[in-house]
Formats: structure tokens, sequence, C-alpha cells
């Protein structure tokens, strides 16, 4: 009996496909970027204090390990939206907060939450990808930086360097069927204190005003006066009283009386159905 042939060797499953890449430098522009969204110490704290909140983001940025300028823009994302996450929960537990900007901060925090998660999935899909190649832009970096150097500032700049013409109004206007509920329970506890003469919420910018659309559905409702009076119940009431009071008004034909009963003939000939 003759034996077989050798089986080869398989291949591998994840063939070397060149040398490998060298880890991502990320820009010292998007480091910054992420330092200015961490939580600010005192301004009376020392030195050491600044630069443990940075090395504690820096230290996240490398548990993250972004491999290149999407990976890193993902990572910033998610350390920026924590920490805004963890100051919007510390402010709505401060001692002077009031019930309704704490209602809106915790708001906040719970969107930041799921925007860290959205990030997070992004960067684990991302990460599964395979990596490109490095493209080799040559002089371009530097043409289309002298370009936009170049070019005027946008007006969102003049309005951040605080040279704006426009100054800020005293009162912004808000159509209340357009806000979300944290602003919702704002714009009632203003009510509620101006209706009652207690002191207005506190603000830092211009006051805010809820009002409803000119062609709202509010502005055509009025009220029935009828609605304030006492139900007596269907059964105490004859047919003239019901009618009056759930405002009956039909005059069109109705069934024939022989339909009925003869208790219910009785007293519709009486004027009580």
């Amino acid at each position: 009996m003759s034996e077989s042939p050798p089986v080869p060797p398989a291949p591998p499953l994840d063939p070397p496909t060149g040398p490998p890449r060298p880890p991502y430098r990320i820009a010292p522009a998007a480091l910054r970027a992420m330092v200015l969204t961490l939580a600010r110490p005192a301004a009376d704290a020392p030195q050491s204090a600044w630069q443990e909140v940075v090395q504690d983001g820096l230290d996240m940025l490398g548990i993250l390990a972004p491999r290149n300028a999407l990976e890193a823009m993902l990572a910033i994302q998610i350390i920026a939206s924590n920490a805004g996450m963890l100051d919007a929960y510390r402010l709505a537990f401060e001692p002077d907060t009031t019930a309704a900007q704490a209602l809106r901060q915790r708001a906040s925090g719970s969107a930041l939450g799921r925007g860290i998660s959205t990030a997070m999935r992004l960067l684990k899909q991302q990460r599964a990808l395979p990596m490109a190649p490095v493209i080799d832009w040559g002089t371009a970096v530097a043409d289309l930086a002298a370009m936009w150097r170049a070019e005027p500032p946008r007006p969102a700049e003049a309005a951040r360097s605080g040279k704006s013409d426009e100054a800020e109004p005293e009162t912004i206007v808000k159509w209340i069927d357009e806000i979300d509920d944290a602003e919702l329970a704002i714009a009632e506890e203003q009510e509620r204190r101006e209706l009652a003469g207690e002191p207005p919420l506190p603000r830092t910018g211009p006051k805010v005003v809820y009002r409803y659309k000119p062609n709202d559905y509010i502005h055509k409702f009025k009220p029935d006066e009828r609605a304030k009076r006492p139900y007596p119940g269907w059964e105490n009431m004859t047919k003239p009283e019901r009618r009056e009071f759930f405002g009956y008004t039909y005059e069109g034909p109705v069934a024939p009386l022989t339909m009925l009963t003869p208790a219910s003939q009785a007293a519709a000939a009486a004027g009580e159905e």
C-alpha cells in the first residue's frame, strides 16, 4: 500500500504586508485643544496640580493609543466629553444650584455620556479596519497653510476676539415648542417665580423669554366657562338640562320614537329625553 503525499503547511492567517508603521505622532495643536477642554484647577493651585490634570489626560490618550489622525480625533473627543460630563454633574450638585439648573446639568451630562459611548464604538470599528498606507503630501501642507493664513478671518473669529460690532441683546425669545425638556423645566420655574413674586433665576447672559409662536394653537384656545361648573351626573339631569350643560345644539332628524322602549317614549313625550 503506497503512502499518501505529505500535506503542505497552511499559509498564515495574517500574512505580513510590509514593515510595521511607526507610532503615530499626534499634532501639538490637537494636544493643546484637548488640554483646553480639561477641568481647570484653581487659580492659586500650584503648578504640580496643573501638571497632574495634563498628565491624567495624556495617560488616557496613551491608553486609547490612536494609530492615525481619525483615531486621534475620536480619542480626544472621548477625553473632552468625559471632562465635560464630570463638570456638568459637579455643577448639578453645587449647594446654590436650583432644581431647574440641576435638571439641565444632569441632562447635559447624560448627553455627553451617550456621546462617549458613540465615540468608543466608532473607535473600536476603526481599529478593526486594516491600516491604510501613509500618503506623501509633499509640499501641500506648507502651500495650504500659507493660503489659509492669507485668507481674511471669518466673522466667528472676530466675535471670539471681542471685536464684534453687534452688541449682545438684552433679551432672547425662544419658542416653547422648540426647546428640550430641561429648558422647558427652566421656563416653568421662571414663570412660577414671576407669578409668585420671587426673585428670578440667576443668569449670566441675556434674559431668555419663552413664548408661543404667533400661529400656535395656544392663541386659538378659549376656555369654556361651563367647564368650571360641578357635574351633577348624567342621570340626575333632564334632556334640556343635559343639552345645555354639554352644549348639544343638534337640531337635525332623529330616529322615530317607535324605536324606543315604552318608558323612553313616555319620557320623550314629557320632554325628559
